[in-house]
C-alpha cells in the first residue's frame, strides 16, 4: 500500500500583497486535463495532485472531488478515498449507482471506514427516498445550446456533411468541441449540443436515473428524440448533405441508440468507448438493420467502460444483420484521436484532398 500524506497550508492572504491573488490566473480546467491525462497513464498520485490543485480554484466542483476520490481509491488509500467521496457527495455527486459499481474503488471496497462509509450513504439515501415518497417525472419543452464549427472554404449553399459530435458524462460542448482541432484537414460541419442535465460547474449528462432503470431508459428515448430534433434544426440552418453520429462513452451509448432507431438518417455511427443499450431496443428496432456503418473504437485497458461492452455490442449487431466494426485500440478511457483521424478519413470526412 502506498502511503500519502498530503499537506496544504493555507496561509492568511495579505491583500496589500500584489501577488496574493495569483492563483485566479490558473486555469482550472488545464488542471484537470492534467489529471485526467495522468489518470488515464496509471500515475494516479499524480492526477490526485493535478485534482488537489484545481480544487483550490474551484473548490464547489463534485466531479472533480469524485475523481480524486477515486484515484484514492486506485492507490488503496481508504481513509482518503472515503473522505473526498463524503464531500463529493456533499457537493452534488449523488449517483449512487455508478459509486456502487465503480471499479476504482474495488481495493478499498471491503475495508471497514470505506464499506461503513458507503453502507451508511446507501441506508441513508433508501430511508430519505422513503420519506420523500415516491418520484415521478413529467417531459416539458427546454432550451439547449450547441457548438458548431465549419470546414475551411465552406461556401454555402454547397451541401457538405455533418457530423453530430455526443460529448461523455460530465463534460460540455466547449470541452468535447476541442476535438476539432484534433481533426486531419476535417470537411464537415461539426455541431456539439449540450446534453440536457447539469451535474456541476459546465458538466452534463444525457440520462438520469440510476444506469439501467426505467428512469433511465425513459431519459434515453428523450435524448434520442432530442439529437433527432437537433438534425432537423441543423438541415434547416445549413446546407447539409449526409448526417454522421460520433459519441464518445455516455453520447457513444446515445449515438448507437439513435442511429439504430433511425438508421435511415444516418450514413455512419462512431462510437468511442461506448456500450449498446439492449434493454431499451424493440426487436424490431434491433433487426432492423441497414447499410448505416457502425465504427466502434475501444481499448481493453479502458476503466470507464469495459472492453465486454463493445464486444458484446459486436456480437449482438453482427448476429442482427448490421455492418458494424469494432477498431481496438490502446490507452484509457479516452477519445482515440489517431483511430478517429483514421476512420473519418475512411469516411471521407477528413484527411488529405
Amino acid at each position: 500500500m502506498i502511503f500519502l500524506t498530503i499537506v496544504l497550508l493555507l496561509g492568511s492572504l495579505d491583500p496589500m500583497d500584489i501577488n496574493a491573488g495569483d492563483f485566479l490566473d490558473s486555469n482550472p480546467g488545464e488542471l484537470l486535463d492534467q489529471g485526467n491525462e495522468a489518470y488515464e497513464n496509471g500515475d494516479y498520485l499524480t492526477a490526485a495532485t493535478e485534482y488537489l490543485n484545481s480544487l483550490v480554484i474551484d473548490p464547489s466542483n463534485s466531479n472533480t472531488m469524485y475523481n480524486l476520490a477515486c484515484c484514492y481509491g486506485l492507490l488503496g488509500e481508504d481513509e482518503f478515498a472515503t473522505m473526498y467521496l463524503r464531500r463529493a457527495y456533499r457537493a452534488g455527486f449523488t449517483d449512487l449507482a455508478h459509486i456502487n459499481w465503480d471499479p476504482d474503488f474495488d481495493s478499498v471496497r471491503d475495508l471497514p471506514v470505506f464499506s461503513n462509509f458507503l453502507d451508511s450513504l446507501n441506508t441513508a439515501v433508501e430511508e430519505q427516498t422513503n420519506q420523500l415518497g415516491e418520484l415521478h417525472w413529467f417531459d416539458t419543452v427546454e432550451s439547449f445550446y450547441y457548438r458548431v464549427n465549419f470546414p475551411e472554404g465552406f461556401n454555402p449553399p454547397d451541401a457538405v456533411p455533418v457530423v453530430i459530435g455526443l460529448h461523455g458524462l460530465g463534460s460540455s460542448p466547449d470541452n468535447f468541441m476541442q476535438v476539432w482541432e484534433m481533426i486531419d484537414n476535417p470537411n464537415f460541419i461539426y455541431v456539439v449540443p449540450q446534453a440536457p442535465y447539469p451535474i456541476g460547474d459546465d458538466a452534463f449528462s444525457w440520462y438520469r436515473g440510476e444506469h439501467d432503470s426505467e428512469q433511465w431508459g425513459h431519459s434515453l428515448l428523450l435524448a434520442g428524440d432530442y439529437v433527432l430534433a437537433l438534425v432537423e434544426q441543423i438541415k434547416l440552418e445549413y446546407p447539409v448533405s449526409d448526417v454522421y453520429l460520433f459519441g464518445f462513452s455516455q453520447g457513444a451509448c446515445l449515438a448507437l441508440y439513435t442511429g439504430i432507431v433511425e438508421p435511415e438518417l444516418f450514413e455512419a455511427v462512431i462510437c468511442g468507448s461506448g456500450w449498446l443499450a439492449e434493454d431499451f431496443i424493440s426487436g424490431d428496432q434491433l433487426y432492423n438493420s441497414s447499410d448505416m456503418k457502425i465504427e466502434l473504437i475501444h481499448s481493453p485497458e479502458d476503466l470507464g467502460v469495459p472492453f465486454q461492452a463493445a464486444q458484446r455490442a459486436v456480437s449482438v449487431l453482427s448476429a442482427a444483420g448490421w455492418n458494424v466494426e469494432l477498431n481496438q485500440v490502446s490507452g484509457g478511457h479516452l477519445v482515440d484521436m489517431q483511430e478517429l483521424n483514421s476512420i473519418l478519413s475512411e469516411l471521407g470526412l477528413a484527411g488529405d484532398e
